[in-house]
């Protein structure tokens, strides 16, 4: 039976999406059968056997979406294999130095055990950002401070995507873990 996986994610401009649907798709690719949500979207995950769940940085911290659905999953989480990924760092400098966890990386690992967790670079276009429901200090912070850019490194993410697909198939789960 095909282990069947949730790749959820929290997205403020799109960059985190992307990658999740990167990840989405490498990993069906790898003959596994993959949903792609919104975590503030998702439902019930006990159909899953795996999940990966990522989310961007802001202020050294997961968007609320996510730790959210950590927090209502977290019982579902803990019995499965569970990976997960940030999005953040942006600007020449920043996406080349390592990058510490974020704040809340810390207790999802206590609550949930990730088998890995990673830091990729992410991408900011002020031209097609949506600014809608940031408050005017958000705003302007975002539009005078965030560089534009795109420092995600894909064959990175793919070549991590693929290290699940490959842990999966050493170690298959039943849908129902």
């Amino acid at each position: 039976m095909e282990t069947r996986v949730l790749v959820a994610y929290a997205s403020r401009f799109g960059s985190t999406r992307a990658i999740a649907l990167r990840i989405g798709g490498v990993l069906a690719a790898a003959g596994l059968a993959v949903d792609v949500q919104a975590a503030g979207d998702s439902g019930e995950i006990d159909v899953y056997g795996a999940v990966v769940i990522g989310s961007t940085v802001e202020a050294g911290r997961w968007l609320p979406d996510a730790v959210s659905f950590v927090e209502r999953h977290r019982t579902e989480l803990a019995v499965r294999p569970v990976w997960l990924f940030s999005s953040g760092p942006l600007g020449d400098r920043s996406a080349r130095a390592p990058q510490p966890d974020p704040k809340d990386v810390g207790a999802i690992r206590r609550a949930v055990a990730p088998r890995d967790h990673r830091v990729f670079a992410g991408s900011f276009d002020r031209a097609t950002a949506d600014f809608d429901g940031m408050g005017i200090v958000d705003r302007t912070v975002v539009r005078r401070f965030l560089p534009d850019g795109d420092w995600r490194d894909w064959p990175e993410i793919e070549a991590w995507a693929r290290g699940i697909a490959a842990a999966l198939a050493r170690d298959p789960v039943s849908e129902h873990a």
